[in-house]
């Protein structure tokens, strides 16, 4: 039994629906698409089988098996077609070209922006969180602080490689992120060992 989807479009949900009605409701790889099996929605951008039948349908084949169309259904381009409102691709390969972009654009939507500084960072705050909270954790928010700012300043530095930079950078916002986690574990101890304390003294 084939795989049944269901899609946003248009704000509203559709579906179920097979891969060749999904082509046909103007389906695009920015569309978000969800089946059974699948842990939340996904762009169908991301989901081989969609992506499998969008090729197909390009090549002139039956999205769903691959094989070759009859002459009732050996063109649905007119489907795919609207894949792009507002444009009208006058052949195959024009929307060929269209859909390659598309899943090009929708890739760099997805891809993380490491073009931009950290925010949020900082090893004041950290030694703050380390002396009032809970020391144990507070040191590796410390560490986290000061290597997250220690990445980025590697990052400008003169003479390196932009695939080195980005790395610099990629690393910066890792450090970021722990650096955020283990503020919220070190604060959070800080209450717990309060709580202790107070219900100790009260009691």
């Amino acid at each position: 039994m084939p795989v049944k989807y269901f899609a946003r479009i248009n704000r509203c949900q559709a579906g179920p629906m097979t891969l060749t009605e999904l082509l046909k409701a103007g389906v695009r790889p920015t569309t978000y698409v969800w089946c059974k099996g699948m842990p939340d929605w996904q762009p169908a951008a991301e989901v081989p089988d969609i992506c499998r039948a969008m090729r197909r349908a390009l090549a002139g084949l039956d999205p769903e098996t691959g094989a070759e169309r009859n002459a009732e259904s050996a063109d649905d381009s007119d489907a795919l077609v609207k894949l792009a409102p507002g444009q009208q691709p006058s052949n195959r390969q024009e929307m060929a070209e269209y859909l390659r972009q598309a899943f090009i654009d929708a890739e760099q939507a997805a891809r993380p922006d490491y073009s931009h500084q950290p925010q949020g960072v900082s090893i004041v705050m950290a030694i703050v969180l380390t002396i009032c909270c809970f020391p144990i954790t507070g040191i590796i928010t410390i560490f986290f602080a000061w290597k997250c700012r220690s990445d980025w300043d590697k990052s400008l530095a003169e003479g390196i490689t932009p695939a080195e930079r980005d790395a610099f950078r990629r690393k910066a916002h890792d450090d970021a992120r722990l650096y955020r986690m283990m503020a919220g574990i070190t604060f959070s101890m800080g209450i717990i060992m309060a709580g202790m304390y107070l219900s100790r003294y009260l009691l």
